[in-house]
């Protein structure tokens, strides 16, 4: 009997034995965290709004790295709540090149370029000037120049494409406008349910091929304005000639020169060589107002950004989202400008309307996107919980603002 009982023993602690084993074989093993099928297709891409954003300049621009989900031994509930503590504080002070210190590919990307220098910048002013939010307005008032190309700024030799481009300047076309809208491209405008909202402004401006239809929930249908960068009229993907989105309201085009260039220099050589497509679409539709950035604007922009920063920025241009603001501020009296700063819906998704995540697109890569954000947010007569909820910022027109004296 006894013997029984040892051998039942015996049988009872291998079967304890075994089981434990089995157990902790799965608990090791159990997939403590589940990623969704964003996070999973969540890839940190060397991505582009205007030119593609180079890591090193023997890097290829175009490369893509997927970051596959770390595997977690304990909760991940302490991350989840950094991270949505990390969306309500997001621009509620002036961020800088610090703030990078968990995305060391765009620490890395701002220091290459900043190396490679392409477009020659020559910065002379100083920085981390901090002037006052009247000062600021008066500054981009008085220094940046909106007024667009006129055919009597060329030299003869681009007649042929030259005489196409109107001979009235935007601002006396559109006249005086109250309230305008400026609907970025971001992703985070997916499920705003901002639209009717946005219709409700007297004019609206678009970017690039960001579409209306079947986004009207969100973005609204009304266009007034579509700023372009010429890469979207040269390059054959984007169809600029018999796509009818681009048919749509008064088109504006920017297209960046070296930083001192005069207009002569830039026309020998443009960064993307849009003359003969831009002669093209006028000549096919000679009704619809269709201008030209000059090229310098956009860097009188950035100076004034530079100045106004804590430290150096990307030395390439601006990009259209500050572009189109300030062109809103010129000929509006009141701009309300949704997701240039994120919401609570902030989101690595680049596009409301096209399935591509970076960071890049939020922070900035190729763009001093970060420090265009801080002027903006500094700029802001709105509250900061519009921001949060609307990613929405209610800025001043300069048209009719009062300032002492041009200052410098």
């Amino acid at each position: 009997m006894l013997h029984i009982f040892r051998i039942l023993g015996l049988i009872t602690s291998l079967t304890v034995g075994i089981s434990c084993v089995i157990y902790m074989s799965i608990l090791k093993h159990r997939p403590w965290y589940f990623p969704t099928p964003m996070e999973k297709l969540h890839t940190f891409t060397i991505s582009k709004e205007y030119k593609p954003l180079l890591v090193s300049p023997t890097e290829s621009s175009t490369k893509k790295v997927t970051e596959a989900p770390k595997k977690e031994q304990t909760s991940v509930l302490p991350k989840l709540m950094k991270s949505i503590n990390n969306k309500a504080k997001l621009w509620e002070k002036q961020m800088s090149h610090s703030d990078l210190s968990l995305n060391l590919r765009l620490k890395k990307v701002k220091n290459n370029y900043q190396s490679m220098n392409i477009y020659k910048v020559k910065f002379k002013g100083k920085i981390n000037q901090n002037h006052s939010t009247h000062d600021l307005l008066c500054q981009l008032k008085h220094r940046v120049n909106m007024t667009m190309l006129k055919s009597s700024d060329l030299p003869d030799s681009a007649r042929n494409w030259s005489q196409y481009l109107p001979n009235k300047d935007i601002h006396e076309v559109v006249g005086k406008l109250k309230r305008c809208a400026v609907v970025s491209s971001a992703g985070s405008m997916k499920g705003s349910r901002l639209g009717q909202e946005i219709d409700s402004h007297d004019a609206v401006i678009r970017f690039n091929a960001a579409p209306t239809k079947g986004f009207e929930t969100d973005v609204g249908s009304k266009t007034t304005f579509r700023l372009i960068n010429s890469q979207v009229v040269t390059r054959r993907e984007h169809h600029f000639l018999v796509d009818p989105i681009f048919k749509d309201g008064i088109l504006v085009l920017w297209d960046p020169g070296q930083y001192n260039a005069d207009t002569y220099q830039w026309y020998k050589k443009p960064e993307f060589n849009f003359f003969e497509p831009y002669r093209k679409y006028r000549m096919a539709n000679l009704e619809q107002p269709f201008y030209i950035m000059k090229p310098q604007t956009l860097w009188q922009l950035w100076d004034i950004i530079q100045e106004n920063s804590p430290e150096l920025i990307h030395p390439n241009p601006v990009s259209s989202g500050s572009l189109g603001i300030m062109l809103m501020m010129n000929i509006c009296d009141e701009v309300n400008v949704y997701e240039f700063l994120p919401s609570s819906r902030r989101t690595d998704l680049c596009y409301y309307y096209k399935r591509y995540f970076d960071t890049a697109c939020t922070y900035g890569g190729y763009h001093p996107l970060i420090y265009e954000k801080n002027i903006i947010k500094k700029l802001n007569q709105g509250t900061v919980d519009n921001i949060y909820k609307n990613g929405k910022v209610t800025l001043p027109g300069i048209g009719d603002l009062q300032c002492s004296a041009p200052t410098q």
